[in-house]
């Protein structure tokens, strides 16, 4: 059959489809930090009577429970085989590994999960990520978009500057963090601090996690550790077979004055409000945290950005607005350095959060403004904002 005939046929499929009902959307998570990136775009697309709105996973049994909790009313889930042969007016992603094979999709959108330059995509120009395969590819900085379309990587008609709209609720103080502490358990007045390492064997929770959150917790602080959804995964894989909930929960039975919380929610958003400070090694989450201006410390981790392969311009560029440490002591030498003048590295935080996230606040607005140009619908875009 020729290609010709081939896109006729589809195009009658959809045309045909559109008669029956709604437009139909499946939306992808590999894992259940997916559902917090599309977060947003999902639940503006659920409100909307012309639309169905379907959800799938990827290789992660977290996602089905982290989707049936997250109180998407109107989504429905469809397992991925299910999927295959089913006609979807739109499909939208946040990562174009192993994307669900749809036979009858009439247009694609990718979104990026992440911006800290890791796994080599910032720009992927030697692996087959199969962006061609998309409509649209929305991006969260302009340095990322210039160096897929200097790379040919993606087409000017592809590209779009849109921002990320996982941190829409963040910036526009959605959440409370008095509130916050409250709800995991916490001592509302007491200092607190977020240790958000990222997903690697090398990377500072496996090094030295552990000695990190003790030294914390003896210094005085509220501790909030958020894992990546791949670190509470056990396996050889992803976590040389350590259960870290369980290794964790040592925090939790011996703390008899509740000061350490083991986030377990799917958006890291409310535990960034909650947090006087943070600690990562190298993660997106840290610079999302510079959108709020406050005070954040590195632990470096020497084998992390081989193992990750990591951008090195992302990691100076994080570091340049961060505190740099290497041991746990000195942890919480830098955060009382930091918390006893919060605003010494402001200007240099403000900067890279406008350079890693464009117009940080009002994206999805513009994320779904091309959903509906895709799906061929009207969009009330004062009503999105």
């Amino acid at each position: 059959m020729s290609r010709t005939v081939k896109r006729m046929l589809s195009e009658a499929d959809h045309r045909l489809g559109r008669l029956a009902g709604p437009r139909r959307v499946l939306v992808e998570a590999r894992t259940p930090v997916y559902l917090a990136v599309l977060g947003s775009v999902i639940d503006g697309l659920q409100r909307d009577p012309r639309v169905s709105v379907f959800v799938t996973g990827g290789d992660s049994p977290m996602v089905r429970p982290a989707f049936e909790s997250a109180g998407l009313r109107r989504c429905r889930w469809i397992d991925r085989d299910a999927a295959s042969w089913q006609r979807f007016d739109l499909l939208i992603n946040a990562d174009p590994w192993d994307t669900v094979h749809l036979r009858r999709c009439r247009q694609r959108l990718n979104f990026f999960h992440g911006v800290a330059g890791k796994y080599d995509l910032d720009c992927p120009a030697e692996m087959p990520a199969g962006f061609e395969t998309y409509t649209r590819i929305a991006f969260a900085n302009r340095d990322r978009m210039s160096r897929y379309l200097s790379a040919g990587i993606v087409t000017p008609s592809q590209a779009a500057l849109v921002g990320y709209p996982k941190l829409d609720a963040l910036v526009r103080g959605a959440f409370q963090s008095a509130s916050v502490r409250r709800s995991l358990g916490l001592d509302p007045s007491r200092p607190t601090v977020l240790f958000a390492p990222t997903w690697s064997k090398a990377s500072a929770l496996h090094v030295a996690g552990e000695a990190i959150i003790e030294a914390l917790l003896g210094a005085g602080f509220n501790v909030i550790v958020k894992l990546h959804d791949r670190s509470l995964q056990t396996s050889e894989r992803f976590t040389d077979g350590i259960d870290w909930r369980m290794r964790l929960s040592r925090f939790t039975t011996s703390n008899a004055e509740a000061r350490f919380a083991l986030a377990e929610g799917v958006d890291s958003s409310p535990y960034l409000a909650a947090a006087d400070a943070m600690v990562t090694d190298h993660s997106s989450i840290g610079f999302e945290y510079f959108t709020l201006d406050r005070p954040l410390i590195v632990f470096d981790v020497p084998d992390l950005a081989r193992v990750a392969r990591i951008n090195p311009e992302k990691i100076a560029l994080l570091r340049s607005a961060a505190t740099v440490t290497r041991t746990p002591a000195g942890v919480v030498d830098a955060l009382r350095t930091e918390l006893a003048s919060p605003s010494r590295l402001g200007e240099r935080r403000r900067r890279v959060a406008a350079e890693m996230f464009f117009q940080a606040g009002t994206a999805t607005a513009r994320a779904l403004q091309i959903c509906y140009d895709l799906l061929e619908l009207d969009f009330a875009r004062e009503e999105a904002a």
